[in-house]
């Protein structure tokens, strides 16, 4: 049983190379700008400034609650790091539009601490330097209609699912115990888990001028998937230039918060 469970950065502030690949694409002097609205493909790359406020508690088997392990004050998990993040989207028609997305979040941290920490069916004590590495890359896949698509804005609904990937490796040095085992030179822990995740809401993107571009996204809900209890809420806004009719730059500041709750199985996590 994983309790407690929020995997996915919290804020990311975002520069991203865009690509635009509009359909209609042809021989223009460079006074003509293109409306990219409406590409056809879109695709970006960006490198993200992660703000990480994760935490995770991982409970027995049998119902007993595990200690919840603060990424940053627990396990000395940096707060900030830039992280690659990959986007994709396809706009067959004017009213229609499918976006992928991929963010990445790998992470360590390396703490002294004298306490008890309680990890599953394991029990962790005495005064430990833990090591661990954290990720809890971000896969998003979204359907969008657009309900207002005129030549100057595009205001529509969206429907999201997605999977958190988490891993999560613990080693616990020197004075250590595990259960009724002690040992005085290293313990590890490793849990692993993929998470689905689902999502409704909105999105806007405005053509404010010939080069610039302004959007916002809201989505969120709540529901259980077989084992899994979450809540979603994701949210961004973003603005675009473009220097060229292929090419531009984004800036971005996007938020998540996913909890998700996993009642347990009969096999291992």
């Amino acid at each position: 049983r994983l309790s407690r469970f929020r995997p996915a950065f919290a804020a990311t502030v975002a520069a991203a190379l865009a690509l635009g690949a509009p359909g209609a694409l042809s021989a223009q002097d460079s006074t003509t700008w293109d409306n990219h609205l409406y590409d056809k493909f879109h695709v970006g790359v960006a490198f993200t400034t992660v703000l990480n406020y994760s935490n995770a508690r991982v409970d027995a088997a049998n119902g007993g609650l595990g200690t919840t392990l603060d990424f940053r004050k627990i396990l000395g998990v940096t707060s900030a790091s830039v992280q690659p993040a990959l986007g994709l989207r396809w706009k067959p028609g004017r009213h229609t539009e499918f976006d992928i997305g991929f963010q990445f979040l790998n992470q360590s941290g390396d703490r002294t601490v004298n306490r008890t920490l309680v990890i599953g069916e394991d029990t962790v004590s005495g005064d430990l330097s833990i090591k661990s590495k954290v990720s809890s890359d971000n896969a998003t896949f979204q359907f969008k209609y657009s309900l207002l698509a005129r030549e100057n804005y595009n205001v529509g609904l969206a429907l999201g699912l997605g999977a958190i990937f988490f891993n999560m490796t613990l080693d616990a040095s020197a004075d250590a115990c595990t259960g009724t085992r002690c040992i005085g030179d290293s313990l590890s822990v490793t849990r692993k888990l993929t998470a689905p995740t689902a999502s409704l809401g909105a999105f806007g993107r405005w053509r404010v001028g010939n080069r610039w571009y302004v959007g916002a996204d809201a989505r969120g809900i709540g529901a259980r998937v077989d084992r899994y209890d979450f809540s979603v809420f994701e949210g961004n806004v973003e603005g675009q230039y473009y220097l060229s009719n292929r090419w531009g730059l984004e800036l971005g500041l996007y938020y998540t918060d996913v909890t998700v709750d996993v009642a347990a199985k009969d096999i291992d996590l």
